[in-house]
């Protein structure tokens, strides 16, 4: 399918990826362990929509003891593949929700729809629960690899194919009183920038065709940049909600420094690790991210490792990939009644975006998708690829010019290192295990 050329690029970003080589997972249509050409159609999408959808919903559902009547609300996610009817009407179909439900689909929006959109889309759940009291709504963030799988040879479409994985999400929302006891988390506050008035920001990342006529998604050389830009934005916006009594002084010093001595006076960046957040769960979104986020953050590696232990695990899973690091924290270490999480995460647009969740009980608990650690947490010896920067220049050394991959790569040489991840016939019973994440959340009006 790939040339030798195609597949040796793709190899090379898949070993600089920061993705394990043996966990993540891919749809049967496009995994060259079960097709012998990938398939990249409307009926191969919509079955991995069903099967990660519907999937999640399911185990959402049962989890929390909620029965499809209760539903009054359904958003749901996914960039790319937009079929019609939505998916949103695919899921008030499979699981017969009433005639008076509302439904919207957001699409578009790249990784944003369920992080940056993880903001937008809670935003937009808040703003419902806000017209509609006593009502449930149910968030269904999902990125359908099948769709964007690209079968072509330029470079800037093949990066999305080495990078992207299968995954979902299934969150359950209320502003009814009789809910909090039960609730996770409570909405602290979620914030939101679009830099697209800006024309680089608006064209580093996109799905359209190439020079000949094959879609792809494109990622530019620059993303990193814009996604960091606006990023910067939205903490800006956030800190005031976020920082103590001390660094509120320390802020309102460095501002008083600046009108006396000039802009030559370094700007504050507060400490975000001694802010009222307890825990990051940032956007996995490739290791060139996580790592520029770090560092844009200065956090330590031990606040960055749930987000790379997902990376490492499922890949890039578009909207979802939040979700899946709330869940490791849950899953190991736990999430401490009265502790802040901080969801950050950025999409095509280019947007970032912010939601800060306090956790109204202990949250601890052996999650499905991260059950094969046995409450084991990572460390960073367990990652691919190091955290720490000297670690990761003494590795490099041993992973240039490695070329191991699975015997059927030549078929898609972007997951050559995922073929390892299935074993034959159990691939489906164990991506519908693995790939459904629950995080249940009460919404009650706070925030702006």
């Amino acid at each position: 399918m790939h040339s030798d050329k195609a597949k040796e690029f793709m190899l090379k970003v898949f070993n600089k990826s920061g993705i394990s080589p043996t966990s993540t997972y891919l749809p049967a249509a496009i995994h060259p362990c079960i097709s012998e050409e990938p398939r990249n159609g409307i009926p191969e999408a919509m079955a991995e929509a069903r099967m990660v959808m519907c999937g999640a919903v399911s185990d959402l559902l049962e989890k929390t003891g909620t029965h499809p009547s209760e539903i009054d609300i359904v958003i749901t996610n996914c960039s790319i593949f937009c079929p019609t009817p939505s998916l949103a009407s695919m899921l008030v179909n499979h699981f017969k929700f009433g005639r008076d439900i509302q439904s919207y689909h957001l699409g578009g929006m790249g990784c944003g729809n369920g992080q940056e959109e993880g903001v937008c889309a809670v935003g937009l759940v808040r703003d419902l629960l806000q017209a509609r009291p006593n009502a449930k709504a149910l968030f269904v963030p999902a990125e359908i690899t099948t769709y964007c799988y690209y079968p072509g040879t330029e470079t800037k479409y093949l990066v999305a194919n080495c990078i992207f994985r299968m995954g979902g999400a299934a969150i359950l929302f209320s502003n009814r009183t009789d809910m909090r006891g039960r609730a996770k988390y409570q909405l602290l506050h979620s914030e939101r920038v679009h830099t697209g008035a800006d024309d680089a920001a608006y064209a580093c990342m996109g799905w359209e065709p190439d020079s000949q006529g094959v879609n792809g998604v494109y990622l530019g050389k620059d993303v990193v940049v814009q996604a960091g830009k606006a990023l910067t934005h939205c903490l800006t916006a956030v800190a005031p909600k976020i920082l103590t009594w001390t660094q509120y002084s320390q802020a309102a010093l460095n501002a008083l420094q600046r009108s006396w001595l000039g802009p030559s006076t370094p700007k504050y960046t507060p400490d975000f690790t001694k802010t009222i957040v307890s825990h990051f769960a940032i956007h996995a979104g490739g290791y060139a991210v996580l790592k520029g986020i770090q560092k844009a953050m200065r956090l330590p590696a031990s606040n960055m490792l749930p987000s790379f232990a997902a990376l490492r695990d499922y890949g890039n899973t578009s909207c979802s990939t939040t979700w899946y690091v709330m869940a490791y924290q849950e899953a190991c270490g736990g999430v401490g009644r009265g502790e802040v999480v901080m969801q950050i995460g950025m999409g095509g647009g280019m947007k970032a975006g912010v939601n800060l969740w306090r956790a109204l009980r202990v949250n601890h608990c052996a999650h499905p998708a991260w059950r094969h650690l046995m409450d084991q947490p990572l460390t960073e010896a367990d990652l691919p690829r190091s955290i720490d920067e000297e670690r990761q220049q003494e590795s490099a050394s041993d992973t240039v010019g490695v070329a191991a991959a699975p015997a059927r790569a030549a078929a898609m040489a972007a997951a050559a290192a995922a073929a390892g991840a299935t074993q034959g016939a159990q691939l489906k019973a164990s991506v519908a295990a693995r790939a459904t994440i629950e995080v249940y959340a009460v919404q009650d009006g706070v925030g702006a």
